[in-house]
């Protein structure tokens, strides 16, 4: 029976369907033409719009469906028809993962088949990220529609939802954690299930519209609580669950540097923030990877009063004509010796200005991640043709678009690989040339998937000087793994903010 309602949902809500559809094999389209390089900004941010677009459209279609046959009213024909319920939600939940799961399943498995990557990691992948927009999108969609009887209650209700998140992101002063750790994914993921099985359960089984509207109504707040946890106290959960604990030391060490010769050259307003550059040196285990999850900053008066704690938001590049060296999130053996190396710390404005002529104590307390070595292997990948590694997935050399005589490396990694990979150039004889180069992409890996794998362009290695004739030089690649998590802490004991906006000396 709940086949025969299934058919007629699809007949009677198939413009809905095909929406979803449609904008799945927009995103497609979107990837395949990213391809290895995501150059086009234009493109990146179209994909982002396409997905949210392609949410919102398969929650509608899921409401609607269910509104079709609604629970709330009393006056529905289908209450005296010989229907079981048990079919009914069956048809609900069938169509709910008809638009949400087999679609993402579908197109995300073939555009990982079309980069040539393995097909048994990429059907776990592909099912992986099925199944969480199934949870995120399709249950939720059914929750909304059983306990709702018109579009205008729905609507409501996502308003409802949708300005509470606006009110705490606005209201709170601290950095949540990323929905990508999986404690928070599995809280997240976990509240949804529990509270979808309890509506459906409630209202197709007692049609308990009270009951069940609570039920969703503290489901939602636990959802948003989890949503606006601390950054550190997510962090904390997920690598004492890892590691046992979280290790106090690790395969990197960081420092202030307090030399005459550590000079910051620049001004510290820009826009709406101040920054401040505190000169570290860095010293990294050879054989290691380290990158920045997050870093905290606190600063306190001379006799230890808290003045100030906040969150330090890591920069992409330089701030323009400001410092000679910014610090980065990744670091491996090469940034050994380099120097200065600055930490840029954006301060409000209020917070610099009444601070900045004041003695005080300056504390940043990194949360790090060191990668081991897992593979290496070595290939020669002709350019502009992608190339299947095994272990890594696929990678390209492309001449840079700006440097002729410069050789661009990227790699898509493969969906149970890590997001780490170093690069070494060999000359004709398999001698390095140089140090290896390192590149870490900050998409997580969930539960041993790397589900961006599939869907997310390759992201850039290294570039080496181009050799004449068609060939280039072979290269060793190595993947990392996860090794350990850990925390650092750079104390700074007496400084005042403006000697960290001009030059920094003992």
């Amino acid at each position: 029976m709940w086949l025969h309602i299934l058919k007629k949902d699809l007949r009677l809500h198939w413009p809905y369907v095909a929406a979803v559809i449609a904008l799945k094999v927009v995103a497609v389209w979107t990837i395949l033409q990213m391809g290895i390089f995501a150059d086009p900004l234009q493109l990146l941010s179209l994909k982002a719009l396409i997905d949210l677009a392609f949410a919102v459209a398969a929650g509608i279609a899921v409401i609607v469906a269910v509104q079709s046959d609604p629970l709330v009213s009393s006056n529905d024909d289908w209450l005296i028809r010989p229907i079981r319920r048990s079919d009914l939600a069956l048809d609900k939940i069938v169509f709910a993962a008809f638009v949400t799961l087999l679609p993402t399943f579908v197109f995300d498995l073939g555009v990982g088949l079309m980069h040539r990557l393995d097909a048994l990691p990429a059907i776990g992948a592909a099912a992986y990220a099925a199944l969480v927009t199934f949870i995120g999108v399709g249950l939720p969609a059914l929750a909304v529609g059983t306990i709702t009887a018109s579009w205008r209650q729905a609507a409501g209700i996502i308003f409802v939802i949708f300005l509470t998140w606006i009110v705490g992101s606005s209201t709170i002063n601290y950095q949540t954690a990323a929905l990508s750790s999986w404690p928070v994914q599995l809280a997240f993921q976990t509240i949804l299930v529990i509270a979808a099985a309890l509506v459906l359960g409630l209202q197709y089984g007692r049609r308990n519209t009270a009951i069940s509207r609570r039920v969703f109504a503290v489901a939602t707040i636990c959802a948003v609580a989890v949503m606006f946890m601390p950054r550190t106290t997510g962090y904390q959960i997920q690598h004492m669950v890892d590691d046992g604990k979280v290790a106090a030391t690790g395969p990197i060490r960081l420092s202030f540097d307090d030399q005459p010769n550590a000079k910051v050259i620049g001004k510290a307003s820009q826009y709406m923030l101040s920054f401040i550059f505190v000169p570290l040196k860095v010293v990294v285990d050879p054989d290691r990877i380290v990158t920045i999850n997050h870093v905290d900053v606190s600063i306190a008066s001379g006799d230890g009063k808290p003045l100030y704690r906040g969150t330090i938001l890591l920069p992409s590049s330089n701030p323009p004509h400001q410092v000679i060296s910014i610090l980065g999130n990744t670091f491996d053996g090469a940034s050994n010796g380099h120097n200065p190396n600055y930490q840029a710390v954006n301060l409000p404005r209020d917070v610099f200005a009444k601070l900045k002529n004041a003695p005080g104590r300056l504390s940043l307390t990194y949360q790090l991640s060191a990668y081991a070595p897992a593979a290496t292997t070595k290939a020669t990948l002709p350019l502009g043709v992608p190339q299947k590694v095994a272990g890594f997935g696929i990678c390209e050399t492309r001449l840079n678009p700006d440097k002729a005589q410069v050789v661009d490396l990227y790699c898509i990694p493969a969906t149970d690989s890590s997001n780490c990979i170093s690069a070494t150039v060999l000359d004709l004889a398999g001698a390095s040339i140089g140090a290896p180069q390192t590149s870490c992409s900050m998409t997580s890996t969930q539960w041993g998937l790397n589900t961006k794998a599939l869907t997310d362009p390759g992201q850039f290695v290294m570039d080496f000087p181009a050799t004449s004739g068609a060939a280039i030089r072979p290269l060793t690649l190595t993947t990392y793994r996860i090794a350990s998590h850990f925390t650092q802490t750079v104390v700074v004991p007496q400084v005042r903010l403006t000697d960290l906006t001009g030059s920094t000396r003992s």
